[in-house]
């Protein structure tokens, strides 16, 4: 047997491929498709707009971070809960959180009822996501909450119990058009838990913002914690590529310590004290451990300062010989600092 398509012959063994019913032709499939991707996509602008435009839900969103924020200043963590979908999403937010150094933690709220409530601390904050507000099983949770502890809701439906009764609320709220009935007849989650999720990763990214300011910091840390997969392995490509520069390494001038020619073996002690490098009258530079051992031994390995290398404090850290020492300068006046290759 061939296909005409491609000449290639078909193993026998194979079943014939089920031929759908003639009502359903290949736009029809692809009209479907067309429709799921086209209401996440609206869900998505929907809620763009809700968190550009509408003051509660910005208001909310602030006291939820703040709340999240304080947690973990004071030794607590975000712990995350959720049953079915939304428990998906709670162990996916966690997983994100923990790989940008947000402590974090997943609480399924069944198991919760039967001993892990063990796992909240004074000091923690509880983010219930729940598209309707009205889980059953969180409700049944709420009796058994340590007092005091802050209450965030992540949900569709802001305006119900779960969402009222708590501390704080992320909205993921959408029209009634956007919901899955509307849509396809159907309520299993598509846009509902697209909406939890996206507001979710926000919450994630935002939090890593404030807790680390610094972007390339925020690279660094993120490479560390995610060292594996393709993640991990372009982390590692791009540390490897960069080369530091002699700012970042030198040790800086003003961590010389400095004595005059003519001081006696105390005074060069005292000027080596805590102190890795040591300059005598502005022209040698000595180790200061070496001037610990004996000021003439010294005087014979010092290195003339007019002698040494000097290079830019921006220039890429280059393949110094071992041992090399160069000074770090501005111009032939203005040293900065002083480095030793390894």
């Amino acid at each position: 047997m061939r296909c005409d398509a491609c000449m290639h012959k078909i193993p026998a063994f194979l079943p014939s491929p089920i031929t759908p019913p003639a009502e359903t032709s290949p736009l029809s499939i692809l009209n479907t498709a067309v429709t799921i991707l086209r209401s996440q996509s609206l869900a998505l602008s929907h809620l763009t707009d809700l968190y550009r435009a509408d003051s509660e839900t910005q208001n909310q969103y602030v006291t939820s971070i703040q709340l999240m924020h304080n947690a973990l200043m004071t030794g607590g963590k975000i712990v995350l809960t959720g049953m079915g979908k939304s428990g998906k999403i709670a162990d996916k937010l966690v997983s994100t959180m923990n790989s940008l150094g947000i402590h974090a933690a997943a609480l399924h709220p069944c198991d919760a009822l039967h001993g892990d409530l063990g796992v909240l601390r004074p000091a923690d904050v509880l983010v219930m996501i729940t598209s309707s507000g009205n889980t059953p099983e969180l409700n049944q949770l709420l009796p058994y909450l340590p007092s005091g502890l802050p209450r965030i809701c992540l949900t569709c439906t802001p305006n119900s119990p779960l969402g009222r009764g708590s501390t704080a609320v992320l909205s993921a709220d959408l029209p009634g058009s956007l919901l899955e009935r509307a849509i396809y007849g159907v309520p299993a989650p598509t846009t509902s838990t697209t909406a939890c999720l996206a507001v979710g990763d926000a919450v994630c990214i935002t939090l890593s913002e404030i807790i680390t300011a610094e972007q390339e910091e925020r690279k660094k840390n993120f490479g560390r914690w995610h060292p594996g997969g393709a993640i991990g392995n372009d982390y590692k490509s791009d540390e490897q590529s960069a080369k530091p520069v002699f700012r970042d390494v030198m040790v800086p001038w003003v961590e010389v310590g400095s004595v005059e020619t003519d001081a006696d073996e105390l005074e060069m002690l005292r000027a080596a004290a805590g102190r890795l490098w040591v300059c005598v009258g502005n022209r040698k530079l000595f180790k200061a451990n070496e001037l610990g051992q004996s000021s003439r031994k010294a005087a014979a390995v010092g290195f003339a300062v007019d002698g040494l290398r000097r290079v830019g404090p921006n220039d890429g850290v280059a393949n110094l010989g071992r041992g090399e020492i160069v000074l770090v300068a501005k111009d032939m006046n203005d040293i900065l600092g002083i480095y030793q290759a390894m």
